[in-house]
């Protein structure tokens, strides 16, 4: 019995225009140096997670982005002089 191919599309055209980073949650989280829940918590949260069967992978654009726009402005503590 022949086995069906499928049509995959060429992947290398989209990755060529917008280039993305990409990293699992262990490496996720020692890149942030955080905690690994606590990365996997915003990850959700940013809706950076991209499921490919049983592994997760985290688009670290939408992530940066997601945490630019939560950031906190710690104004207090800085002196200028």
């Amino acid at each position: 019995m022949r086995r069906q191919t499928r049509n995959v599309p060429n992947l290398d055209r989209y990755v060529a225009d917008k280039p993305r980073r990409y990293v699992t949650y262990i490496e996720g989280a020692s890149l942030y140096r955080m905690n690994y829940y606590t990365f996997v918590r915003l990850a959700r949260e940013a809706g950076a997670n991209i499921r490919n069967r049983k592994t997760v992978v985290v688009d670290l654009d939408t992530f940066d982005a997601y945490i630019m726009s939560h950031r906190e402005e710690d104004d207090h503590g800085i002196q200028e002089g």
